[in-house]
């Protein structure tokens, strides 16, 4: 996966980029009754700022190419929003068929709560794990070119 955008500060090793957040909204057909076009031309164009390894020495200004690798995008994407999912239902089931047999008349309740528990135990999870990748290089964007300003907007 592949990203263009502009070099705003630079330190040893790293340097933090600047990207405007897109909408698919270019490429869809229902652009114009779409929740998300219509919260987009709300908002206007905002911007995401993104710390990425620097191999390169870039400069204050450059224009480069950054990457992810895709495999660690799926990945952490999967993570993300499987964990909390998990842990909700792993602790309904948890509530429903283990504590709500001692709770016979406050079957619902246990089971809602110990749902709840399990949601917050997979967010909790999730950043634990999340501090644990966080200096993982798989998981870091990385700067692989740097690009002619002429050639290229930033859109």
């Amino acid at each position: 996966m592949e990203e263009i955008a502009r070099v705003i500060e630079t330190a040893d090793g790293i340097a933090w980029i600047e990207k405007e957040r897109q909408t698919q909204c270019g490429g869809c057909s229902l652009r114009k009754g779409c929740g998300s076009a219509v919260l987009a031309q709300v908002l206007g164009v905002r911007r995401s700022r993104v710390q990425v390894i620097d191999p390169l020495s870039v400069g204050v200004g450059d224009t480069v190419i950054i990457q992810l690798d895709s495999a660690a995008l799926l990945r952490g994407s999967f993570i993300v929003y499987m964990a909390p999912l998990f842990g909700f239902f792993f602790g309904a089931m948890l509530g429903k068929y283990f504590f709500a047999l001692m709770f016979v008349h406050y079957t619902e309740a246990v089971t809602a709560i110990f749902a709840l528990l399990g949601l917050f135990f997979g967010v909790w999870w999730l950043r634990r794990f999340s501090r644990h990748i966080a200096e993982d290089s798989r998981y870091q964007p990385i700067i692989s070119s740097v690009v002619d300003a002429g050639d290229v907007s930033l859109s």
